[in-house]
């Protein structure tokens, strides 16, 4: 999956989330491409990219799924809080979506955060 302008996102959400930024990176059927890695979670990025990976693609695939059980619309974003990061997943297709983490301490407005990551897909 392809963001026109890799740049605007990662500044957008930096400007939100600033230091707290971890990951952003693109998925599709062939892998996931990091759009931006912070340094100190380079290493596990590397270690774990592949597992993510399969994990997002499962999720996409279980996406009409869940907004039959809802029947809330269409599925948006799905966050993940842990305690050391906080992962949103934003599905676009079967096979395609954006990853994002920050640091789980920080405070973003939901909807703002979101909209920001959607406008750029």
């Amino acid at each position: 999956m392809a963001i026109d302008d890799r740049g605007a996102l990662v500044a957008a959400l930096r400007e939100q989330a600033g230091d707290a930024l971890r990951v952003v990176a693109t998925y599709d059927r062939d892998g996931y491409d990091p759009v931006y890695v912070r340094d100190d979670v380079e290493g596990h990025l590397a270690d774990q990219a592949e597992r993510v990976h399969d994990e997002l693609v499962l999720q996409g695939l279980g996406r009409g799924h869940l907004e039959d059980l809802f029947a809330a619309g269409d599925l948006q974003c799905s966050i993940h809080r842990f305690d050391d990061l906080t992962a949103f997943h934003f599905a676009v297709g079967e096979f395609s979506g954006l990853f994002v983490s920050v640091d789980s301490e920080a405070d973003l407005p939901l909807a703002t955060f979101a909209e920001t990551c959607k406008k750029h897909l």
